[in-house]
Parts: C-alpha cells; structure tokens; sequence
C-alpha cells in the first residue's frame, strides 16, 4: 500500500469471523433513529434489505437473528421523490454467538444519504437544513421591516 492510502484498520464489523461452534447464531441490532425536525419520516416505514432480501423495520431497535457470517446491509426510507430517502450500506461480519449493535440514522435532508455504522452515527443533510432555515428567517425579517416601514411611511 503507499503512503497516501494507508491500510485500513480492523472494526468489529469489518473482521471476518472466527470459527466457532456450528449452529450457533449472530444478531445484528441496528437502532434506526430519525432527528426531532423530521418529525415526518416517522409516517414512513424504514427498509431494511440483507443480502438482497428487502424486510420491514421499525424506529427504533431492530434486532436481527442471523447466521455467523458476511453480510450486505443496506437500509433506506421508501418515498415518492427521491424513491429513496436516505440509501446507506455496509457490510458486516458476524461471528457466532455476536451480537453486533449498529445505528442509522435518516438524513434532515431528503436528498442527502443515511449514516450507517457504529453509534453515535452523523445527522446527515443537517448543513442543508440549516441554510434553508436561516435563508427562510431572513425573508421572514425582510418581510417584517418592509411592513413595519410602510406602516410608519403611511401613519404619516
């Protein structure tokens, strides 16, 4: 490897596993979570897909029952426009007997991708959001000089 990529160290859920007693089992838990400003998300119902096969999550804790293993996570919010809010993948390895706790977190911004690893995990999109509020709280006091200007020039 050179310099400028150096190696990748080894995380709980990147190492593959160790052998271990056949027929024992892994769980993944993920905690989906959504930030308090987007209160709406929580109408929609989180997708949770494992090596390809799509699955209902809920907010919250979802704890996966799972063979030892590497497995392809992907989670995402289903909608209309983007037909997904939020796409986030990883890719895990389970050992038998692991219970592996992960955490998404849906992005403030529609557009913007979900965070997907170890807790605590980013609130994606939050810079978007900001921008909007602040260019929307400055109209808003735009708006309030002009009326307050022209209550005063008229009063007159």
């Amino acid at each position: 490897m050179s310099a400028m990529h150096p190696p990748v160290p080894h995380t709980p859920w990147s190492r593959p596993p160790q052998p271990g007693p056949t027929g024992a089992q892994a769980h993944l838990v993920l905690e989906v979570k959504r930030h308090w400003l987007s209160f709406m998300l929580g109408m929609i119902t989180p997708m949770i897909v494992l090596n390809g096969h799509p699955m209902l999550g809920q907010w919250g804790r979802n704890t996966i029952p799972l063979p030892p293993g590497q497995h392809h996570l992907h989670v995402h919010l289903p909608y209309f426009l983007p037909a997904k809010i939020g796409p986030a993948d990883l890719t895990v390895w389970l050992q038998p007997g692991m219970a592996l706790e992960l955490e998404y977190r849906a992005p403030m911004w529609a557009h913007s991708r979900g965070a997907l690893g170890s807790a605590p995990q980013p609130w994606n999109g939050k810079g978007c959001i900001i921008a909007l509020l602040a260019i929307l709280g400055g109209w808003l006091v735009l708006v309030l000089i002009v009326i307050v200007v022209s209550v005063l020039s008229f009063g007159q």
